[in-house]
């Protein structure tokens, strides 16, 4: 049996301020790129209808008036850790120099809430989000992001540093800047290659001037002297598609450039890979990188890696394309296409198609380890369903399976030496999909969105990771009670008073 979890690991949810926490324009808050996309995008399909919803995120799950009830409901589950990111645009409203004193304060409030509870606050500095006036200047993708972003860093490790000792800069750099400016999926929708390499470059940089304010405020002591700041990525380990194939291995590692190295050597090694400089050669940016960033980004590297682990990638050279091959889903490519994301039909997916793989979790971070030689976290590990409620909650013993099996793989990396400081579930409770809109859920705790009262429920779930944290240790299948995680979220929703229509 494997060893359990140590006593002082970090066992956490984590959820995003625009899929959450609605309130948009109160607290003197004004408009983010997402508020632009979301009504200017605006579309809710028939129902039935496999299409993309994109539903208004105006109130959407309303952390923004819920976040004191939500920090018991946490509690009940047993948690010590939630992380989450500050809505940028509630803390800078209009530019980058005048701070909005209102929407620093609810921070303080939600972060307060969460000590009370016995929870530490794990903030993310970054995701996805830029304030209108920002995106306006040019985003991300423009130089203007980075003194922006140093503001908003110094004013957040001034005001919440004592709150926390675990930080992060950015979520998901790769899916972020891939479906916004390599594709029009997300804000700020630029399909242009020349702006997705720019970005990388901008976004690379500010995790290094994030860590200069770390180190200054830990000076200062507004941060603590053993605070870690890290970055969060969302790498899909390479399989090859046949593991005796030259051209499928070559595949493999340059996949492995574009889609590990681009995004975590910059802060981890402080270095950019070679795709990087063979981009902005052939787009004419050798003007962008100057001397003086590439320097603090070396001095500046960053101290824990975040991973959001779904499912790794099978990958193949192109020359499959050109074979008779029925794939579960259409082959794509990631940035390159001299290296191929396909799917073999005799794998597990999810309904979204997702590859299920659990087994590369733990296998795949080794990688990590001896490549950075930092502490890692799962920072996001979930899957979407249609959940259907009954009896006032969700019987979710598909979503207890996935979690409990990727559990397992972190145990066993632990086991063997991989230092996990702590595993963050995606998600805490039902939250706007960017891809599902309000259909697709994937949290332990149910929002009511049909009735539109936003009432919480509980699932069975949030039982068995309660289950989980009591017992510091995930199950083997035969050990999984079903039943028992459902009549305790049954008992719970008819007699718990941490439910909304019992308070």
């Amino acid at each position: 049996m494997l060893k359990k979890f140590p006593k002082n690991f970090i066992f956490s949810t984590s959820t995003c301020s625009y899929q959450i926490e609605g309130g948009r324009l109160l607290g003197g808050r004004k408009h983010s790129n997402w508020d632009k996309f979301t009504i200017e995008n605006y579309h809710i399909p028939p129902e039935g209808v496999a299409e993309r919803e994109i539903a208004s995120i105006d109130i959407a799950a309303d952390y923004f008036h819920r976040y004191k009830e939500d920090a018991k409901i946490m509690k009940e589950i047993g948690v010590n850790g939630f992380a989450y990111n500050m809505d940028w645009a509630r803390i800078f409203p209009d530019n980058e120099n005048d701070f909005n004193e209102e929407g620093i304060k609810f921070y303080e409030e939600v972060f307060k809430s969460l000590n009370e509870n016995g929870i530490k606050p794990i903030p993310i500095l970054y995701h996805w989000d830029s304030p209108l006036w920002l995106e306006e200047k040019g985003g991300t993708s423009s130089r203007v992001f980075l003194n922006a972003f140093r503001n908003f860093s110094k004013i957040l490790f001034k005001r919440l540093g004592k709150y926390t000792d675990i930080w992060y800069v950015s979520d998901e750099n790769s899916s972020y800047t891939t479906s916004a400016y390599l594709d029009d999926y997300n804000p700020p929708q630029k399909k242009d290659e020349k702006e997705f390499w720019k970005a990388i470059y901008y976004l690379s940089i500010s995790g290094a001037i994030a860590k200069e304010e770390f180190d200054k405020a830990k000076e200062k002591g507004y941060v603590s002297k053993d605070a870690i700041l890290g970055i969060d990525h969302d790498w899909n380990p390479a399989i090859p598609y046949d593991k005796n194939d030259e051209d499928d291995l070559k595949a493999c590692e340059i996949f492995d450039e574009y889609n590990l190295d681009l995004f975590l050597n910059p802060n981890m090694l402080g270095i950019f890979p070679n795709c990087f400089y063979e981009a902005i050669e052939k787009f004419n940016l050798s003007d962008m990188v100057l001397e003086e960033d590439l320097n603090l980004m070396k001095k500046k590297t960053l101290d824990l890696i975040g991973w959001n682990y779904y499912r790794p990638a099978i990958i193949a050279s192109p020359k499959r394309l050109n074979e008779n091959i029925e794939w579960h889903n259409n082959p794509g490519h990631f940035i390159t296409k001299e290296a191929w994301i396909v799917y073999p039909k005799n794998e597990r997916y999810t309904a979204w198609k997702w590859l299920i793989k659990p087994e590369y979790l733990s296998i795949a971070s080794h990688v990590l380890w001896e490549k950075y030689n930092k502490p890692l976290m799962i920072l996001e590990n979930g899957i979407g369903y249609f959940d259907e409620r009954k009896d006032g909650i969700v019987r979710d013993d598909y979503r207890i399976d996935y979690l409990n099996e990727h559990l397992l793989e972190v145990q066993k990396a632990i086991n063997e030496g991989v230092p996990f400081i702590g595993y963050s579930l995606w998600t805490y409770c039902d939250i706007f999909s960017p891809s599902g809109g309000y259909r697709k859920k994937y949290g332990l705790v149910g929002v009511d969105f049909e009735n539109k009262t936003l009432d919480r429920f509980p699932k069975s779930s949030m039982y068995w990771y309660k289950d989980v944290i009591n017992n510091l240790r995930a199950f083997d299948k035969d050990e999984l009670n079903y039943n028992k995680y459902y009549n305790e979220a049954l008992k719970s929703f008819k007699t718990n008073k941490i439910w909304n229509k019992n308070n």
